[in-house]
């Protein structure tokens, strides 16, 4: 029994360690377009964390985890990182880490004034996007 236990901790503990947050952000705005229209909302905090972004590294590999897990490709240039879906879902562009510390270094009035990210879905034959913090 002691040896299944010891087999059983060393299967599963690469598991358990193999993925770690990259990215986490909450839409404010929503713009949705399509052939005969678009229009911008903004969003609540109920409604930001259900369209909440995530992305996640599991090992060398990236994945939209907020939306089926769809593998992206990360691509940076400039002050941005771009993760682009392998599938043509859509891309997620976030500040690269300098950015952000640039931002962090702002005052408050002026970082509500500004967006951290925006998520860009392909939806049929229209789009949806979202910026957020």
């Amino acid at each position: 029994m002691f040896k299944f236990f010891i087999g059983m901790i060393f299967i599963f503990l690469p598991i358990a360690n193999a993925s770690e947050i990259v990215f986490e952000g909450y839409p404010i705005k929503k713009i949705e377009t399509n052939e005969h229209s678009s229009g911008t909302s903004l969003l609540n905090k109920s409604q930001g964390a259900e369209y909440k972004v995530k992305i996640i590294r599991d090992g060398e590999n990236y994945y939209w985890s907020s939306r089926g897990n769809t593998q992206v490709v990360p691509v940076q240039s400039g002050f941005y990182i771009t993760y682009i879906a392998v599938n043509g879902s859509g891309y997620i562009r976030i500040f690269s880490p300098a950015a952000r510390a640039i931002f962090k270094q702002l005052s408050i009035e002026e970082q509500a004034k500004q967006f951290l990210y925006f998520e860009h879905l392909i939806h049929q034959m229209g789009s949806i996007t979202y910026y957020g913090r």
